[in-house]
């Protein structure tokens, strides 16, 4: 009996997710004309077979979704709530993201190693391009060539 135990535990930790196994790439809004809030979107691989996987952003717990080209984690929130910085995204499998929950309602549990942590930079929003809107811009050269081309007439027409 003990040795069936034995082999199950390591037939288990045979088949866990480790850090080595996770591809990260990430993407944060940075265009603020063009968004009503700022995302912070972790798109990852990792060979970590049957295992649910939640990411835990700023203190908030996150699902992790599969997708066809692996996994994907998205925080949204106001601009004011994401300023410009580094955020730390942790993921745990489900026995960590249990240990987690119970180390942040009590406090006095040690806090568990995440499966794999990921740095995301947030350079923040801003507005990027010209100073004024290109319809003003284009506008005011149509109206323009208008005046230019009403003015030839004018002459023409004396």
């Amino acid at each position: 009996m003990l040795s069936l135990l034995v082999v199950l535990a390591i037939f288990q930790a045979s088949y866990g997710c480790s850090s080595d196994s996770f591809t990260v790439t990430s993407y944060t809004t940075t265009n603020l004309p063009l968004a009503t809030e700022t995302a912070i979107l972790v798109e990852f691989t990792a060979d970590c077979p049957d295992t649910k996987l939640s990411a835990v952003i700023g203190g908030e717990i996150l699902p992790v979704y599969s997708t066809n080209d692996g996994h994907m984690v998205t925080l949204v929130k106001e601009h004011s709530a994401l300023p410009a910085s580094s955020y730390s995204v942790d993921f745990y499998d489900e026995a960590g993201i249990s240990a987690y929950k119970n180390h942040a309602k009590d406090g006095a549990v040690e806090a568990p190693a995440p499966v794999h942590s990921v740095s995301v930079n947030h350079p923040g929003v801003s507005k990027e391009g010209l100073p004024i809107q290109t319809e003003f811009i284009v506008m005011v050269a149509s109206l323009l060539v208008w005046w230019g081309a009403n003015s030839i007439k004018a002459k023409i027409s004396e």
